[in-house]
């Protein structure tokens, strides 16, 4: 087994290393900083620091959505931060719908009117919108859309997409974000549909037989084949660590020690809030919030340093 993983070293190795060497004879181009977003259900002073995502979690059942979403785009502006959406399309369940009826409810056109209105919203930002569409998929019951036969989650991205795509925005970039299980393919939609390829890593003691944690590149070096395979660059959409402040301090440190390891990944979002509490965990509840010296830590160490790699907008 060592041996085994000597090789996927190597292979990991030599495969950075020929993404460094295209990206080095590629049209000459700034290096840059991979992009960081705090993640927050509820804004607080730490808003106040220079982050380069704006980040907002969307149902598109919500009765207020399309001024959430003018809010937030307005204060992504303010801010000259690129706006990060993550729409999720629950069951309408305020008529009674269920996680059974999503499918088909979408494909019949009962939310379309939702679509439309968000579409336009979008449409209307002067600048990019990063749109991160039903994410983790690749994880079947943990979501509504996550179906373990992948073909009808495609069924449902290629149905939104489409929709979007009749109020002409230009200035949408699509994240595919899956959790990055190793089956994760085959909920890929193709090459048109998809910019960039969404990631969530995660960390806990409580997740290891013998409770210790995981690190961050560990855990990116497992997922990372997604990028090797179609091509898009990487987005750390969400990210978290718990545990005490050593712990947590100990695997952010490490964390922005390693992304100059790998330079496809743009950017990274921390997910600073409890893990919700309608989708427990297997190891119970994790609170991903950062400790407050680490959040000092963490915002101190901003922005980040330039290097030679992927951006999540195009030039």
């Amino acid at each position: 087994m060592r041996a085994l993983g000597s090789i996927a070293l190597v292979t990991a190795s030599a495969l950075t290393s020929a993404l460094l060497v295209v990206l080095s004879h590629a049209a000459p181009a700034p290096p840059v900083s991979p992009l960081v977003g705090l993640y927050e259900p509820v804004a607080t002073a730490a808003q106040r620091r220079s982050f380069d995502l704006e980040v907002l979690f969307l149902d598109w059942n919500d009765p207020h959505a399309v001024p959430q979403l003018q809010d937030f785009l307005a204060r992504a502006r303010q801010q000259q931060r690129l706006p990060l959406l993550t729409l999720e399309p629950f069951p309408n369940r305020a008529d009674g719908r269920t996680n059974r009826d999503l499918l088909g409810d979408v494909l019949s056109g009962r939310h379309d009117a939702a679509i439309s209105s968000i579409a336009r919203t979008l449409a209307a930002h002067p600048g990019t919108v990063l749109l991160r569409f039903a994410h983790e998929m690749d994880k079947p019951g943990q979501y509504p859309w996550g179906y373990a036969d992948s073909s009808r989650y495609l069924r449902l991205y290629h149905y939104v997409y489409d929709k979007v795509a009749t109020e002409r925005p230009t200035n949408l970039r699509w994240v595919w974000s899956p959790a990055g299980n190793s089956r994760a393919d085959r909920y890929w939609p193709g090459d048109p549909y998809v910019d960039l390829i969404g990631l969530s890593i995660y960390a806990s003691r409580a997740w290891t037989p013998d409770r210790s944690m995981e690190g961050f590149a560990e855990k990116l070096e497992k997922k990372r084949w997604l990028q090797q395979r179609f091509g898009r660059p990487l987005l750390v959409a969400e990210a978290g660590v718990s545990g005490s402040p050593a712990d947590q301090q100990g695997w952010l440190r490490e964390a922005l020690a390693s992304l100059p390891r790998f330079p496809e990944v743009c950017g990274l979002v921390y997910f600073h809030a409890p893990q919700p509490r309608w989708m427990p965990l297997p190891t119970g509840h994790e609170d991903w919030q950062l400790h407050s010296s680490v959040l000092v830590w963490l915002l101190n160490r901003l922005p980040l340093p330039s290097r030679q790699g992927l951006a999540c907008q195009e030039a």
